[in-house]
């Protein structure tokens, strides 16, 4: 979409299905998780003006079922992962997780956490930490993959611990003693 062809209200556009965001509380910068297609599920860093890419532009392909000829790995919009006035995200999945929730750590409890930022995997059964180096992911880990649930949100609370809402259940994670 051309941007002359936005309303003028628009902060930032491309974005295909925002599950989850959060202040970067070393930047003050929204950080937003969005689920694409088969694949192409991202983060991003929303700045104003900029264009993200959905329809055109991603990483995953057209979902299978919905191809009325049976053709598979259709590819979205024009087929590209990048595209000259499109953000590239700052992190991405294929196959997708189906991202939920997403919160930065600053507590206490976890020290080895702080700064850290944890997106829920709905699909995917588990909770990411993907450790940051500024705007870089520099590694990711999936944690509570034992419980083979569906992870819908992740907040901090006042007291540090992490608290996951998984298919039933709240969780609170703390460390063990």
């Amino acid at each position: 979409m051309c941007s002359s062809d936005l309303d003028r209200a628009t902060f930032a556009h491309g974005f295909k299905d925002p599950e989850g965001a959060a202040i970067n509380p070393a930047t003050g910068e929204l950080w937003l998780v969005d689920h694409g297609p088969q694949g192409g599920d991202e983060i991003n860093i929303v700045r104003a003006g900029r264009d993200y890419g959905w329809p055109e532009v991603s990483y995953g392909v057209q979902y299978d079922a919905r191809q009325a000829d049976g053709r598979k790995n259709v590819p979205v919009g024009l087929g590209k992962t990048a595209m000259e006035g499109v953000e590239q995200p700052i992190y991405y999945w294929v196959p997708s997780i189906a991202p939920s929730g997403m919160a930065f750590y600053t507590g206490n409890l976890f020290p080895e956490w702080r700064g850290n930022l944890f997106v829920g995997a709905m699909a995917g059964r588990h909770l990411v930490r993907l450790v940051l180096d500024g705007e870089r992911v520099v590694a990711e880990e999936k944690l509570l993959e034992e419980l083979d649930t569906r992870i819908r949100e992740v907040r901090q609370g006042p007291d540090g611990a992490l608290y996951v809402l998984a298919t039933n259940s709240l969780l609170r994670l703390i460390p063990l003693r």
